[in-house]
């Protein structure tokens, strides 16, 4: 009897063991690449974000709307740290305009429209790579022409 006990146990003990101590386990988390930043300048290469530039963009004037179902959607979100879906922070010499992009998964390249005042807007559209874990950008358009960097770029207006 003591035998069989002891058989059993060694079994039970050697199947409920793992073979690699050091298995990797999956990682929890989601990644989202879902915003631009640029510089705006115009011909004379002055700075259109600088608040102390009198031509430069009214920030409060500023809207960003997503193209969603066919219809442009204007996004506000109290909660968030940037609810109108923008910011403008100085990056050494330019001011720069980040911008949260819409990552709509209907849609194959999600736009995102960039109302400045009441007569001029810009279309910046992007092809995404999803996997179960992230969204990132993989192609980007601003205004129909590819943006080669997608990190950091400036538009001459």
């Amino acid at each position: 009897m003591k035998r069989i006990f002891g058989i059993l146990l060694i079994t039970l003990f050697s199947v409920s063991c793992d073979s690699n101590p050091f298995k990797e386990e999956s990682i929890d988390g989601f990644s989202l690449d879902a915003f631009v930043d640029f510089s705006i300048v115009n011909s004379k290469n002055e700075d259109l974000l600088n608040p102390n530039n009198p031509d430069s963009y009214d920030r409060s004037k500023i809207k960003i709307l997503f193209l969603l179902d066919g219809k442009l959607v204007p996004q506000y979100k109290g909660n968030l740290d940037y609810p109108n879906f923008f910011t403008i922070y100085q990056n050494s010499d330019r001011y720069v305009i980040r911008v949260f992009l819409n990552y709509d998964e209907g849609e194959k390249f999600p736009e995102t429209y960039i109302q400045w005042n009441e007569n001029e807007k810009d279309i910046v559209k992007v092809e995404y790579s999803r996997t179960k874990n992230s969204i990132s950008k993989k192609n980007v358009w601003f205004n129909d022409q590819a943006i080669t960097s997608p990190t950091y770029f400036t538009i001459t207006k």
